[in-house]
């Protein structure tokens, strides 16, 4: 009779867990790299717990310094020294505190729709140079396609092919996402075909980055969805800050700061109307954050900016590659020096421009 009522309650709470995991996202997700790890891999709170939570249930990720552990169906670990040959597929110098669904069914190509909400404490602190991944998109046996990063106290994304990085586009300051949810929303098409292949991203529903090119490796088995703290490169901060780079799991942490994100709304599908779907069933009892409202996500008409009443001018539109969401205007009855005076408002501010728009107003 004891042990029947161990399994009921085991059920019960296996069960509970599933659902508040329905509440946070779609996907199956697993921890990635965790075996050995004297922390847990991820957490899950609840409203009732005080903690940042959109809905029932949020996920919890906890980077303990120098609490590596290894995989537990190949010889990838995040412990030791870094294997510079395979630099992407975890081989030392890395701690985690992730989640990945990359199981058969999870896997995926082609053009789909991805969300999520991120909360960062106000005690957060950047370990640049070491690279701390909030969220990826990755492609089996070819490494990273997208990395969301906190890249020195910018969250960027870094567009990637086979693990090296192709784009590099700002999305908002760290210090900007502290103590409040910051939501992501992402149409992307992966396609080997540089003629296809696009990102647009928006942040709080601002249309904040865009790409378009080569987008996917070409690897057989897709791409799947990576979420969580990943800290790459862990003995870069420590030179950083005057310590011995060579580390062992479970040393004193010293100076090095334990790291603590919170994640939500990690939602994938192929369809905006299908993503708006999820997120109303989702918020059916909740307020929706106007961040996640899909109906608010545009993209802007380039022609937009232009909007003078002079209709006998060239307008030039500039933008820098780091950071496509500012855009800087240029007027002139002169084509040439239309450009230029676009080009040298965005060079008074970055150091990669480049005009993407130029016509003269009818």
């Amino acid at each position: 009779m004891k042990k029947v009522f161990i399994l009921i309650i085991s059920l019960f709470l296996i069960t509970n867990v599933n659902a508040n995991k329905k509440d946070i996202t779609n996907l199956n997700f697993k921890p990635s790299v965790d075996k050995g790890k004297i922390g847990k891999a991820y957490e899950i709170v609840k409203a009732e717990s005080g903690e940042p939570v959109i809905g029932e249930s949020a996920y919890k990720f906890i980077a303990i310094p120098f609490d590596c552990g290894e995989d537990e169906y190949s010889s990838h670990t995040d412990c030791g020294t870094l294997d510079k040959k395979n630099a992407f597929l975890s081989k030392g110098d890395r701690v985690r505190s992730e989640l990945a669904a990359a199981d058969k069914n999870s896997r995926f190509s082609g053009e789909q729709w991805f969300s999520f909400s991120i909360y960062i404490p106000e005690d957060y602190k950047t370990i640049s140079p070491t690279i701390t991944s909030f969220y990826q998109i990755f492609e089996s046996g070819n490494g990273p396609a997208l990395k969301i990063e906190d890249n020195w106290g910018t969250m960027i994304a870094n567009i990637m092919i086979k693990g090296g990085t192709v784009e590099i586009r700002n999305l908002i300051s760290i210090n900007d996402m502290k103590g409040k949810w910051t939501h992501v929303v992402m149409n992307n098409n992966y396609s080997k075909n540089k003629e296809k292949g696009f990102y647009n991203i928006w942040v709080n529903s601002k249309y904040t980055a865009s790409y378009e090119g080569k987008t996917y490796g070409g690897g057989a088995k897709g791409l799947y969805v990576k979420a969580g703290l990943y800290q790459t490169y862990i003995s870069r901060y420590l030179k950083k800050i005057g310590v011995k780079p060579e580390w062992v799991k479970g040393q004193d942490p010293g100076k090095f700061p334990t790291q603590i994100i919170y994640l939500d709304n990690i939602y994938r599908t192929t369809s905006k109307k299908k993503l708006e779907n999820i997120l109303s069933k989702k918020f059916e009892n909740y307020q929706l954050p106007k961040g996640l409202d899909v109906n608010f996500l545009k993209i802007p008409n380039l022609q937009d900016y232009c909007n003078t009443k002079n209709k006998n001018l060239f307008c030039a539109v500039a933008v820098s590659h780091s950071d496509t969401s500012l855009k800087f205007l240029g007027e002139d009855p002169n084509e040439g020096t239309a450009k230029m005076k676009a080009n040298r408002k965005c060079f008074q501010k970055f150091k990669d421009c480049k005009v993407i728009y130029l016509e003269k107003q009818n």
